[in-house]
């Protein structure tokens, strides 16, 4: 008789751990826990991660309406890990705050410091700061002014 009861028990239990473990699931799946970072432009620096690739986007005289005739820029992009908030000023209008921020442009102006070429297609760590696209060559909405770039893993030495 014991036996009877038992598996009449897990016979009922059964089907609620069924549907309380589909239901647990389906709401940690389906419920983002994070959130993006939230960034400011500069002078703030700050730190990103994420794969380093080349980029080539149309340049001028049209940025891509003539594809024939418009030149070429390759750039250094950077391919966030997890996407960012860069929260613009007020007083600045050139500081449009941007969300979900997955792709941001590198703008280095010392590749003997910082020697980009041999980190590309690799995950790096990049410090430096923030500023939002002004011009038909910025081809990211947030661009980065690089102060250092590394290897992730890599210590600071």
């Amino acid at each position: 008789m014991k036996e009877t009861h038992r598996r009449s028990l897990i016979n009922k239990l059964f089907p609620i751990f069924v549907f309380v473990t589909v239901w647990a699931n389906a709401h940690i799946v389906a419920s983002p826990t994070d959130k993006p970072r939230v960034l400011h432009y500069g002078p703030d620096k700050v730190t990103l991660i994420g794969k380093l690739v080349l980029r080539t986007f149309y340049g001028p005289p049209n940025f891509g309406e003539n594809p024939k005739t418009d030149s070429k820029e390759s750039q250094y992009v950077l391919l966030l890990d997890s996407p960012i908030d860069v929260v613009g000023s007020k007083e600045d209008q050139l500081t449009q705050t941007e969300r979900e921020v997955r792709r941001i442009t590198l703008v280095v102006f010392d590749f003997k410091a910082n020697p980009v070429e041999p980190l590309l297609g690799r995950r790096v760590v990049v410090e430096g700061s923030l500023f939002h696209a002004h011009t038909g060559h910025h081809h990211t909405k947030v661009l980065i002014e690089v102060s250092s770039i590394r290897k992730l893993g890599k210590s600071r030495s």
